[in-house]
């Protein structure tokens, strides 16, 4: 049986999360763990913190943990096992253990439009996730409800794909899903990779040839603002980006972009390794 890990902090937004997860996993036939992670406390003098502050935080995280495993019950008519976790140390640390755990379908996390601050620490718990996790990361804006999905979209560079695209990985995302996949490619007006292209394309149409692919190519010369485009004109349920050195997908992680497409989604986005 696969797991569905949701990170959560109580927040509205990452509640949200949770309950898309659930969804998800009655889709998907998969189990849920809810995880929360309080990091241990950093003194900035040569007074400790006191014990009991560190094990309240631990208690007070699992009495809502358990709050939330109830609803989320409630919710699914306990047809779903649901568990939860209150990990101790860092977020990052937790990834790592993830990494090596085989039966996870995804990570399923909330974005933020919240205050700066709340933003600032989802924003970067959503970047350590989708640099370092090995498994599939699912970014949920603010009030997004699982309504199936039905339309994914696939962002490709054209750029090697036979070598730095996970086809295996999506055909096995589409397992879930009777889905049609669009693929996009943005292309800069001063390019010149017509015919680059046009032998990427085919690549990609016979790699994924059993989910018949359209390929949808788009010119802009902000590439962040033409897959916004696509993103707005089209129906799209999940759009999958696949980080790499070098693509124009790894300049999401490094640009003001990041915080409206990771931050900020329109749909949920799927970061696939």
């Amino acid at each position: 049986m696969k797991t569905i890990i949701v990170p959560t902090d109580f927040s509205s937004t990452s509640v949200n999360a949770a309950y898309y997860a659930v969804d998800l996993a009655r889709r998907v036939d998969a189990d849920v763990m809810l995880l929360h992670v309080v990091p241990l406390p950093i003194t900035v003098s040569e007074v400790p913190m006191p014990p009991d502050t560190y094990v309240f935080s631990i208690e007070e995280a699992n009495r809502s943990l358990k709050e939330l495993r109830e609803k989320l019950e409630i919710y699914c008519n306990y047809k779903l096992c649901i568990s939860y976790k209150a990990s101790t140390g860092s977020f990052l640390g937790e990834i790592e253990g993830i990494n090596r755990q085989r039966n996870i379908f995804a990570l399923i996390m909330s974005s933020s439009r919240a205050g700066a601050t709340e933003a600032f620490f989802l924003g970067s718990f959503c970047l350590a996730a989708a640099k370092h996790l090995n498994h599939p990361l699912v970014i949920i804006p603010p009030g997004c409800s699982f309504k199936g999905i039905y339309k994914i979209g696939l962002a490709c560079d054209m750029r090697n794909v036979s070598e730095t695209v996970p086809f295996q990985n999506i055909k096995r995302i589409f397992d879930h899903f009777d889905a049609k996949l669009e693929v996009l490619y943005v292309s800069k007006q001063t390019e010149k990779m017509y015919p680059q292209v046009l032998a990427e394309t085919k690549d990609v149409q016979n790699s994924l040839a059993a989910l018949h692919p359209e390929i949808r190519i788009t010119t802009n010369e902000d590439i962040g603002e033409g897959l916004q485009g696509f993103v707005q004109k089209s129906d799209i349920d999940l759009l999958i980006l696949v980080p790499k050195e070098g693509s124009f997908v790894d300049s999401l992680f490094h640009r003001s972009l990041t915080k409206q497409m990771v931050l900020h989604p329109k749909m949920p986005i799927m970061i696939l390794h």
